[in-house]
């Protein structure tokens, strides 16, 4: 089997466990600007950087990942992070074909929404500004991710225990 023949192949199989999976509808219909209703989590972070994966439901339906890196959130202190970059990838299907759709965070910030006073949960908002949006690590658009962060907090034992944190928003591509 030549090298083109493959890869068609391999796009095939991975298109169609997609669909199967309900990842993507068997049907994506392009157009020149996307957005999705994104969902997901907070699988790491820092105080200058947090990384989220999801699914994204709409004009690009698949699973996302981003790594949004910001100066210093101090809750007490600085209510609000400058993002100075980080990755963004989106697996979905565009003309019955899967596309990985990657970008860079070059801009937004982090606002502290709810401080989450006496072990409440914590919100954030997350606002960022995407470039070099495209298919397979190359691309020129601009782009948007928008998400409210909340960090799930209960009192255990004295402390204040972080047990999870889920993201909602939107996501806007240029493809």
């Amino acid at each position: 089997m030549n090298p083109v023949t493959k890869a068609a192949l391999f796009a095939a199989v991975v298109a169609a466990a997609l669909v199967v999976a309900g990842a993507v509808p068997a049907t994506a219909v392009p157009a020149s600007s996307r957005s999705d209703a994104i969902s997901g989590y907070e699988y790491w972070a820092t105080s200058t950087d947090g990384r989220f994966a999801g699914t994204a439901s709409g004009a690009l339906p698949g699973g996302w990942r981003v790594d949004v890196r910001h100066t210093a959130l101090c809750l007490r202190c600085a209510p609000t992070a400058t993002i100075t970059g980080g990755r963004f990838s989106l697996l979905t299907v565009v003309h019955k074909f899967p596309r990985l759709v990657t970008g860079s965070f070059t801009g937004g910030a982090v606002q502290v929404v709810n401080r989450g006073a006496r072990c409440t949960d914590q919100t954030f908002t997350i606002n960022g500004i995407l470039s070099k949006v495209g298919s397979w690590s190359g691309g020129n658009g601009n782009g948007t991710f928008a998400v409210t962060l909340t960090h799930y907090r209960r009192s255990a034992f004295g402390s204040c225990i972080t047990y999870g944190a889920s993201v909602d928003g939107t996501l806007s591509l240029p493809l």
